[in-house]
């Protein structure tokens, strides 16, 4: 598409004293927090903290030096090589989302295979997410060290804040013998900024496009002499605005944490986070005037749909958590994993129905939403290990035992789908009166309780062979309480997952793998009528091959897999709040995925994904005309490549310069295909620079600028409706260290 909308970008001049004195003025904004709002901007998190060197070990938790990590805990709970686990996986260390100055978690995932971002970066939550062509949904696919953050009982709409965040790890395909319930395209888990013994104070300030300003602190070191206890304090606040007329983007975030460790083999961490956001909820318009002609001409992308006090949403959401570890010996080693989530929010919206009367393109029936939410959650995982040989081979066994509880309400008032319950509108002029009064339709409490107990052997054979396999079973109970309608609806499932793999590592680097993963998804949403949907079942078959070039830091993969998802649900468009089950979908696909780390100052990471992703059978309560259909918003193709150089010697020493490329493929925007969603190529920019090169009195102060979508083309994505995706954005940030 053609760029007709013009993009504010504040690039303010700035003095060097004005530099200096904005930090210390920060200082003081930090300290304050409490009265203070700000952003998320994974870009703040755009300067790593150099907490090991090139020379220490990594560990599958811990930071990364640059942007290739070589150990992660996610597939298999155990600290492995990523060339040893026959699965996909992905990392995006702390370096990557501070190069890329990422805004959110969708956004610092922008540049992985296999997974198609949300192209609303300016909306407060991580939505529109797919993974092999499936949907990433807050419930039972975002994970936090390991554990579940919500399940869909909690209707959590909380993002986690990039600027908190060591890694974000992306695994590609089910992951229910490890994890329970998730989506059948994968989930990710990011994990957090633990404490250090090594002295951290790092203190940012950030101003950018649509009045965006932020301040954000990471502080932590040894409590005492011998390092016994350490501590970590990260903060944020912002207070900005969107592309969109009339709405905020605000967020507090505050996580405190203390870690004990008397001796090599005792650890625990204790962490609190404290999180607040309010922004836009969500923005949805038809195709056409975003992706398809319209007689009125196109949408402006910054039409809000609703007025603020009608389209924004809230949230509040608090955490406690603990992590243990010990080691008895060589071989027995005992890890507990805790946490307790409180979520409060509201959401109002005003959504798009459709254009009435049906042969007209400007009036729009748009439903109303009210709704506020209260949801508890509680997650524990107990592992037990034990490591040693029997003969030629060596064993790393992982007996565990993992439950969530979750209740949570949500109520308020949901207009009927029908002339008389909407709301009209011109969405050109987005004028309309004043809302009637409305009463509580809509009360639903649900309860989801789910126990698993796991096993897990990974063995290697001999030097070059290692065979993994797991076994689990799951215990599933839920109950939906409709206070409306007085009734109580419950559901108890049983279930076993399998996963099975092979890793060969041969001379050169080169390490083939196969394996095969199975995932079982309890759901707790009604069909209309009341009737609880069955549980989503998936497998997958997945090989591909791991290259680690000798010599080098770097790690190349390509994956090929074959996913099958059954009980597919779908929200019921003919039913608000209500949801559908189409049969089955089928996921085939290639990706590719390059990273390097080299010593004269490069960094790059790049990728491709082919993704072919179709309905292959209907349930026979639903339309079969979807039966061959693609996914809806599911691109084909899509590609990546982001490179950042750092000078390290001449008159340019001390400064980077990145560069991005990203490509998302055309798709169909509807289950029935009726429409296409066009291909979009979007280029981001970004430099930085140590100013303590320019003068000796700006030590330890780095000046850096980022643009994102730098041609500012205007795209969208679409499922059914259409989100425009993020415009040009500007962000000019200072970060000091001592």
């Amino acid at each position: 598409m053609t760029n007709r909308y013009n993009n504010k970008l504040p690039c303010p001049p700035l003095r060097p004293q004005l530099l200096v004195q904005s930090l210390r003025l920060a200082l003081l904004g930090l300290s304050a927090t409490s009265s203070a709002w700000a952003q998320n901007d994974p870009a703040s998190t755009a300067l790593p903290q150099v907490t090991v060197t090139a020379t220490e070990e990594e560990k599958a938790t811990g930071p990364v030096h640059g942007f290739v990590a070589r150990r992660s805990a996610t597939a298999t709970k155990t600290d492995t090589a990523i060339t040893e686990t026959p699965q996909s996986i992905s990392v995006v260390t702390a370096d990557q989302i501070a190069t890329q100055q990422a805004r959110t978690v969708a956004e610092a995932l922008g540049y992985t295979s296999g997974v198609q971002v949300s192209t609303g970066a300016f909306a407060i939550v991580d939505t529109a997410s797919l993974l092999r062509g499936f949907a990433l949904n807050n419930g039972g696919s975002f994970y936090r060290d390991g554990m579940l953050t919500s399940s869909n009982a909690s209707y959590s709409r909380y993002a986690p804040e990039p600027y908190g965040l060591e890694r974000i790890e992306l695994l590609h395909g089910p992951a229910s013998v490890m994890f329970g319930q998730n989506s059948p395209g994968g989930l990710i888990n990011v994990v957090s900024k633990k404490p250090t013994t090594t002295a951290l104070h790092e203190l940012q300030v950030q101003v950018g496009s649509f009045d965006r300003k932020q301040v954000a602190g990471d502080f932590g070191g040894a409590l005492d002499a011998a390092g016994v206890w350490s501590y970590r304090l990260t903060g944020l606040a912002r207070d900005a605005g969107t592309q969109v007329d009339g709405t905020v983007d605000r967020r507090l975030f505050l996580a405190p944490a203390i870690t004990w460790r008397p001796d090599e083999r005792t650890e625990w961490t204790g962490r609190f986070e404290y999180q607040r956001s309010e922004g836009l909820s969500n923005n949805l318009f038809p195709a056409s005037g975003t992706v398809s002609p319209n007689p009125n001409g196109q949408i402006p992308t910054s039409t809000a749909l609703g007025r603020t006090g009608d389209n924004n949403e809230r949230y509040e959401n608090w955490s406690l958590s603990s992590l243990f570890s010990h080691q008895f010996n060589e071989v027995w080693s005992f890890r507990q994993n805790l946490r307790y989530t409180d979520y409060t929010g509201t959401r109002n919206n005003l959504r798009f129905a459709a254009f009435f009367p049906a042969t007209q393109s400007a009036v729009a029936a748009l439903q109303r939403w009210r709704l506020g939410t209260d949801s508890n959650t509680f997650t524990a995982d107990h592992q037990l290990q034990a490591d040693f040989g029997t003969g030629p081979l060596r064993h790393k066994v992982l007996m565990g035992l993992d439950l969530h509880h979750t209740a949570g309400t949500v109520r308020g008032y949901v207009s009927p789908n029908t002339a008389a319950g909407y709301v009209f509108s011109n969405i050109y002029t987005t004028s309309y009166g004043n809302l009637p009064a409305v009463a509580e339709n809509y009360n639903l409490r649900t309860q989801d309780d789910q126990m698993g107990l796991y096993l897990q052997d990974q063995i290697r054979i001999g030097e070059r062979w290692i065979l993994s396999a797991g076994l689990r079973h799951d215990r599933s109970d839920q109950k939906v309480s409709n206070a409306i309608a007085r009734t109580v609806t419950d559901r108890s499932d049983r279930a076993n997952t399998r996963n099975l793999g092979l890793v060969h590592e041969m001379a050169g680097g080169f390490s083939p793998y196969l394996s095969y993963t199975e995932s079982f998804t309890p759901t707790t949403g009604l069909s209309y009528g009341g009737a609880m949907l069955k549980p989503e079942r998936a497998k997958q078959y997945e090989t591909g091959v791991k290259y680690v070039p000798p010599g080098t830091n770097a790690l190349f993969t390509l994956a090929v897999f074959d996913l099958r998802r059954q009980n597919v649900a779908t929200a019921d468009l003919a039913h608000a709040g209500y949801s559908i089950q189409t049969g089955e979908a089928r996921s085939r696909g290639v990706e590719l995925e390059g990273k390097m780390s080299l010593a004269d100052g490069l960094n790059l990471t790049s990728s491709y994904s082919y993704t072919d992703a179709k309905v292959t059978s209907n349930t026979s309560s639903s339309t079969t005309s979807t039966v061959g259909k693609a996914l809806p918003g599911a691109a084909r193709h899509n590609a990546g490549v982001l490179v950042d150089y750092g000078f390290q010697r001449g008159a340019m020493a001390g400064a980077h310069v990145s560069a991005g490329v990203r490509y998302i493929g055309r798709s169909y925007g509807n289950a029935l295909n009726t429409f296409e969603t066009p291909a979009v190529t979007l280029l981001d920019f970004g430099a930085r620079m140590d100013l303590g090169r320019i003068n000796s009195e700006w030590r330890n102060i780095e000046l850096a600028l980022k643009l994102n979508n730098v041609t500012d083309r205007i795209y969208a994505y679409c499922s059914e409706l259409c989100e425009y995706g993020a415009r040009r954005t500007g962000l000019l940030q200072l970060t000091t260290r001592w």
